[in-house]
């Protein structure tokens, strides 16, 4: 097949313009302590890292020394974050194997616009957790999810007209249980602690705010900061669970994991993407479960489109030890 000049021109500045973009995308995460605009970039490295990928075969191919090498050069950084979410894949490997878990808990970020509650509720019976923890909580989805209290006496939350409402439904009994304050008004969060069979185990259920403005990822950073503030206030062993609005790519992502001295479960199943569910191919991983080293995550799972705009995270917790938070 015979490429005329135009076609080559073509694709030439296509993949010109696609170097550039990821390029500037690239560079502009590296500035994400520094500006919320910039770490927004952040969260996209493993479509960076792909296209880089791509872009070093093209440039090897036809001879583009410099190209290739300054796409080596800015894979670097975006390697770094996303390897070792990519382990499991080439290691075969799962936390699950020959674990026997304690409590088995769902997160959904319910979206409060959603009106699916017929498939929300279908979902929630045919998982039977021992815990869910259920973001976006408004008037109208706690009524819908009435048939839930039965099976799950014990429940901790409030609702809210906006997405900031949050519930903790469990099916174990609570020891202690309170909604907590994470430096921001008008959010709701919660600290539940229960009594496994190999000791206590502390839950807080979190929702945290959107950095789509300043404002709003000030108050985000806000509520990694007490978040963490408070884990270390506890001797408890401890597990995070819930729609962070964050994805381990960024620095405040890190900066919450060393502060709070927690890890990420996710990293030992892969990304588990949660948002959103639509077909556009930009997913990213914002729900989470964090746990300090004495918790043993046994199974980190992304569960299936329930209808909102978050795909659920399904996870297995067995208590080991009886380290500290």
């Amino acid at each position: 097949m015979v490429t005329s000049s135009a076609e080559r021109r073509f694709f030439s500045n296509l993949i010109r313009l696609v170097f550039i973009v990821v390029t500037i995308a690239t560079v502009a995460s590296f500035f994400s302590r520094f500006h919320w605009f910039a770490e927004l970039f952040s969260h996209f490295r493993f479509y960076y890292l792909l296209v880089q990928a791509l872009l070093v075969l093209i440039f090897l191919h036809s001879g583009r020394w410099v190209f290739m090498a300054a796409t080596l050069l800015l894979a670097i950084p975006n390697a770094f974050y996303v390897t070792p979410y990519l382990t499991p894949f080439l290691i075969q490997q799962s936390v699950a194997e020959g674990e026997q878990s304690d409590v088995d808990i769902v997160a959904l970020n319910l979206n409060f616009r959603n009106r699916d509650y017929a498939r929300v509720r279908a979902y929630f019976d045919a998982v039977a957790a021992d815990m869910i923890v259920a973001a976006e909580l408004t008037s109208a989805w706690q009524d819908e999810l009435r048939s839930l209290d039965h099976r799950y006496p014990y429940q901790v939350g409030e609702r809210r007209p906006d997405p900031w409402g949050l519930m903790v439904y469990s099916r174990l009994p609570f020891v202690e249980a309170e909604l907590i304050d994470l430096g921001v008004a008008g959010s709701v969060h919660a600290r539940v602690v229960l009594n496994s069979d190999d000791g206590l185990l502390q839950i807080f259920a979190v929702h945290l705010y959107s950095p789509t403005n300043p404002e709003r990822a000030a108050k985000r950073n806000t509520q990694l900061s007490e978040l963490a503030r408070l884990v270390n206030d506890s001797d408890l062993p401890t597990a995070i669970v819930g729609d962070l609005n964050v994805t381990p790519f960024s620095p405040y992502f890190d900066q919450l994991l060393s502060s709070a001295g927690v890890i990420d479960a996710r990293r030992q199943e892969g990304f588990h993407f949660t948002w959103p569910t639509s077909p556009v191919p930009l997913w990213i991983p914002i729900d989470h479960v964090l746990a300090d080293p004495s918790v043993r995550v046994t199974r980190v799972e992304r569960g299936p489109s329930a209808g909102s705009d978050h795909y659920p995270l399904e996870i297995s917790i067995a208590r080991l030890g009886s380290g500290t938070g």
